[in-house]
């Protein structure tokens, strides 16, 4: 107990009232010393958040996110139509791998190409089913990691005669269970995590069997899991889609409403009163073959009322002034949660010039490019080290040095897909302006257009072949097609 504290008590043993004086204005000092945020009043007081450690949070939230999440995904065109942007955008046709190993300060070309001839040769084969190409796989994680909040790969020897004996097996992040699971007495477990609790290392996964039993330990090493990190000691992920999930659900439910009542406002074409409404309804009331009747709604319908009631013309009104803007806030708040421009997400593109496509392009890169990043380090990368590990100890490739010191082996440079430009001709000219003044390079340029430079070089070589061929310089050619591009047919 503070001095204080023992202070009014013994003040109100002798006052009471002197006692209470002085806890007010306490607590009146206390308040008045918190952040606004943090002070309760009579329209906030009942807010009580809770602030649980993000495992918890995420272990009790999860299961139920990630369904809502997905039933969405299936049956509301824009939370299908934002996962299905990033996922292109961030994947798109796949990260292109370019390594570079180097002798001295020079790239070992002959080095290189070998070991991009060995990636390209094991992405076709990567899936342990055989079904996937690897980037198809990248394509995967992403989508798991926008639907269920990660993704995880393990790393498996495939049964079928493969180029290297190593493969990537995926599975639904649902199966990461404690169910069953056994660890010893220096380790921790979460949601199917095992953990050093000291330092907070994974060291092991506890997946379920496919039908659903007791849960099987793989070791960290054997394992690519991969999720958006949101605090320290996180273990599992959490759909970033979490956010909206109520407004969009919200958001659906409205508009399945709104068209509801739009189809039966505009079934209605006049209300007129008789006087037999009951046996003139009985006379156009259909019955089914067990007499039951045939409830349905056909289109121009003039309804008869009961007598006394006024015959009018119906009007409507539907769907009201409000329906696309209140429409475009909440898509604006999808957007904004997900990393979108609203104009993507919702492909509305009205009223949008050449400074605003731009500004919009240049959010876009901003959100996309981490997203990427993350994709190459926690996925490309230690996949592309197994595979060169893999390639050796096979005898596919002969790499001097390499039990030793494997690691200059292992330098790559990985090209995700590009974000095309709102005016290609303007941004090509300042590119150009660029270069020349040496604030940029070819490959920087050429990267962010999601090519590789030297496959651009070669491209560029072989057109200048194929036009001697024709007797023609690339000069003429490219003369030749921006002018008419059947210029260059017919000369052949």
């Amino acid at each position: 107990m503070s001095l204080a504290r023992k202070l009014d008590d013994i003040i109100g043993v002798f006052s009471p009232s002197a006692q209470l004086r002085r806890e007010e204005a306490r607590r009146r000092v206390r308040r008045e010393r918190m952040y606004a945020a943090a002070k309760a009043d009579r329209l906030s007081g009942g807010w009580r958040p809770v602030d649980k450690d993000v495992n918890d949070l995420i272990a009790s939230s999860s299961p139920q996110v990630r369904a809502k999440v997905r039933q969405l995904v299936r049956d509301f065109p824009y939370f299908a139509s934002a996962v299905d942007n990033i996922v292109n955008l961030v994947v798109g046709d796949g990260i292109k791998m370019q390594a570079r190993v180097r002798s001295g300060n020079e790239l070992n070309q002959k080095v290189n190409q070998q070991l991009e001839e060995i990636w390209k040769r094991w992405c076709d084969e990567a899936d342990i089913s055989g079904r996937l190409h690897f980037d198809e796989m990248c394509a995967l994680a992403k989508r798991q990691e926008m639907e269920a909040g990660e993704y995880i790969f393990i790393k498996a020897r495939p049964r079928r005669s493969t180029f290297l004996p190593y493969a990537l097996q995926a599975i639904e992040p649902s199966r990461i269970s404690d169910l069953g699971a056994r660890i010893n007495k220096t380790s921790a477990l979460h949601q199917g995590v095992e953990y050093d609790p000291r330092t907070g290392e994974v060291l092991a996964f506890h997946i379920e069997d496919e039908a659903g039993g007791n849960s099987k330990r793989i070791k960290a090493e054997n394992v690519l899991h991969g999720f958006r990190f949101l605090r320290p000691g996180q273990l599992r992920g959490i759909s970033r889609f979490a956010p909206a999930v109520m407004s969009a659900y919200d958001l659906s439910e409205y508009m399945d409403a709104e068209v509801d009542a739009t189809k039966t406002a505009a079934k209605y074409l006049a209300f007129i009163k008789t006087g037999d409404p009951a046996g003139f309804q009985d006379g156009r009331v259909e019955k089914d073959e067990n007499g039951q009747q045939i409830e349905e709604m056909e289109n121009a319908i003039i309804e008869y009322l009961r007598p006394g009631e006024d015959v009018s013309i119906a009007k409507s009104d539907r769907p009201g002034s409000q329906f696309d803007p209140f429409v475009k806030l909440i898509l604006r708040m999808i957007a904004v949660t997900v990393g979108l421009p609203y104009e993507i997400l919702s492909g509305d593109y009205r009223g949008l010039n050449y400074t605003t496509l731009r500004g919009v392009r240049n959010d876009l890169v901003r959100q996309i490019s981490p997203q990427q990043q993350q994709i190459i380090r926690h996925l490309c990368q230690p996949v592309y080290r197994d595979v060169v590990d893999t390639a050796f100890l096979s005898r596919a490739i002969s790499l001097p040095g390499y039990a030793k010191s494997p690691h200059p082996y292992y330098q790559s440079s990985w090209i995700p897909p590009g974000v095309p430009s709102p005016d290609p001709l303007k941004e090509g000219k300042a590119y150009i302006d660029q270069i020349k003044n040496l604030l940029r390079s070819p490959q920087e340029v050429t990267a962010e257009r999601g090519r590789d430079f030297e496959e651009v070089l070669s491209e560029l070589s072989e057109a200048k072949k194929m036009a001697e061929a024709k007797g023609l310089t690339l000069q003429d050619v490219s003369t030749a097609t921006a002018n008419n591009p059947a210029a260059v047919e017919g000369q052949k």
